[in-house]
């Protein structure tokens, strides 16, 4: 047998690093940090007017990755049920009636022509996410030469939301935020200016289409600062009755609004970091360190081994070490006797399911929403549950009464045009959670006092009008005489004549003779009972 050899960094064999090239590195690197620096993010949470291009960016990034803000923002755009009514509100004494209707005409034709519940929810979505919106109110015919062109570019299929039917009559348009502000309120109304150097990044062409989508007013002030050479300014001043702007979670004062995920981004950048802390443990997990203790000589720190007895161990190790991780299966190998392999521990504590239900219940505060709402955690009662969606359904309705108040003057001006006789489109405050106890409360007033059918109607989510229609044609139809509800005590009176007591007195002789006798006054025996 060889003599043993002190150890020698030339020969001695103490340690051997295996590395594996992670494949889902690229997947996962797609935290927030991977795409905004931390000096933006710190200029957000600091000032979020000010950094409002940058905050508008992150806000629609987390939306997009972190599914407790995807589904809180989500659930309260769909939340109201948008039933509503029409109200004439005539100032005249005398209310003329065939005004009245025909206005009420050109109301709900208008609201079923822009779709006015879809655009409630469009609205409600962008200002949660950006913190404002801007929407142009266009009654204008589209120019009348058509682009029948059938292929698009990628920039005008991305851009898609500024694509509106050719020929329509009324007609949404959504405005860039890029390229819009608030400079200035008139009659309690925000004034907006439009940025004309949008168009100017657009070849001829392109130029000419992306134009023929866009209002007439905004058309015709991109020739005239076109043909003046931009001498009287870049920003085109919009017409204030047609356009429509509000903004949310900020001061009358400020030209910007704040969006709904800013006040959770502190802890969603967090559960990123937790996150991936996780990932990297795991990454640990599965690339373990293993290492191995050669036999002690006689001699303290001196191998039993010699060099080549350590090398071909090694080797064996190493070999038996890597095949288990790259294929599975069994390998089997022989070592000396007193050697040692071992494996680094990584602690998995962080993968208690406690640590990451906390941190969702925090978003969910942080956005107002219960977390019981979400399932996002397994704690939490009806009745907590039940208060944070009348407290979410009251918010949300602020924000849709803000809409409704826009979409009925910008009718108004622009449709109905008739001051005396205006008409308004009012959403009752209903969600999907409390529609039955309103509808409760409407039938309660309408049989109790003396309320209103319409509303009755409405609050069930039908259209009073449609209903009605209905209503008329059953009764011309004759549908009611013809089909009659079975008779039942609750639907037959007295005076229907039918069953009962025959109406014509036939008595017979032993019933004259009982009434002659005042036989019903004969006591009886059950009479003591």
């Amino acid at each position: 047998m060889e003599e043993n050899v002190k150890q020698d960094t030339t020969y001695e064999y103490n340690s051997y690093q295996y590395t594996t090239t992670d494949i889902f590195n690229a997947i996962f690197q797609c935290g927030v940090y991977d795409y905004f620096n931390k000096e933006e993010i710190r200029s957000v949470l600091r000032n979020p007017i000010e950094n409002h291009e940058t905050a508008i960016r992150l806000s629609n990034f987390v939306y997009t990755k972190n599914g407790v803000v995807t589904n809180s923002v989500d659930y309260m755009v769909a939340l109201p049920c948008l039933d509503s009514i029409l109200i004439n509100k005539s100032k005249a004494k005398k209310k003329n009636n065939n005004k009245a209707k025909n206005n009420k005409r050109l109301m709900r034709s208008t609201l079923e022509t822009i779709d006015d519940k879809h655009f409630i929810r469009d609205a409600l979505h962008t200002e949660m996410l950006d913190g404002i919106a801007f929407y142009y109110f266009e009654t204008k015919v589209r120019p009348s030469d058509i682009d029948h062109t059938k292929y698009m570019n990628d920039f005008d299929v991305e851009r898609i939301m500024e694509i509106n039917d050719i020929g329509v009559n009324v007609s949404i348009i959504s405005l860039p935020w890029q390229y819009c502000k608030i400079v200035g309120k008139k009659n309690g109304r925000f004034v907006v200016g439009f940025d004309l150097r949008y168009f100017d990044d657009f070849t001829d062409d392109t130029r000419e289409r992306k134009l023929k989508k866009y209002p007439e007013e905004i058309r015709k002030g991109y020739y005239d600062r076109k043909k003046s050479n931009g001498v009287n300014g870049n920003w085109l001043i919009l017409n204030s009755d047609k356009t429509m702007c509000r903004k949310i979670k900020c001061k009358d004062s400020e030209p910007w609004g704040r969006s709904l995920v800013i006040a959770a981004l502190e802890d969603v950048l967090y559960k990123d970091y937790f996150t991936d802390t996780k990932r990297n443990v795991l990454d640990d997990m599965n690339n373990k360190v293993v290492y191995q203790t050669f036999p002690e000589g006689k001699e303290k720190g001196l191998c039993a081994l010699t060099k080549k007895q350590q090398e071909a161990q090694h080797n064996d190790v190493k070999t038996a070490v890597v095949n288990k991780n790259n294929k599975g299966g069994l390998s089997f190998i022989s070592v000396a006797a007193g050697t040692k392999i071992n494996s680094l521990d990584v602690s998995t504590d962080i993968f208690n399911d406690k640590n990451e239900s906390n941190l969702s219940n925090q978003i969910s505060l942080d956005l107002g929403i219960c977390a019981s709402l979400l399932g996002a955690m397994e704690s939490g009662n009806f009745g907590a549950g039940a208060n944070n969606l009348e407290m979410i359904t009251a918010q949300v309705y602020t924000w849709v009464y803000e809409w409704q108040k826009e979409l009925n003057y910008v009718i108004n001006k622009n449709v109905i045009k008739d001051q005396n006789n205006p008409v308004e489109v009012y959403y009752f405050p209903t969600s999907f959670v409390n529609r039955k106890t309103f509808f409760d409360m409407c039938k309660t007033l309408y049989s109790e006092a003396s309320g209103s059918l319409s509303y009755l109607v409405a609050s069930a989510g039908i259209n009073p009008e449609a209903y009605f229609n209905v209503l008329d044609e059953e009764i011309e139809d004759g549908i009611y005489e013809r089909y009659l509800p079975h008779l039942t005590s609750s639907n037959v009176s007295k005076d229907d004549q039918v069953g009962g007591r025959p109406m014509t007195d036939t008595p017979t002789k032993n019933t004259i003779l009982s009434r002659n006798n005042n036989g019903n006054s004969i006591p009886s025996p059950s009479d003591n009972k």
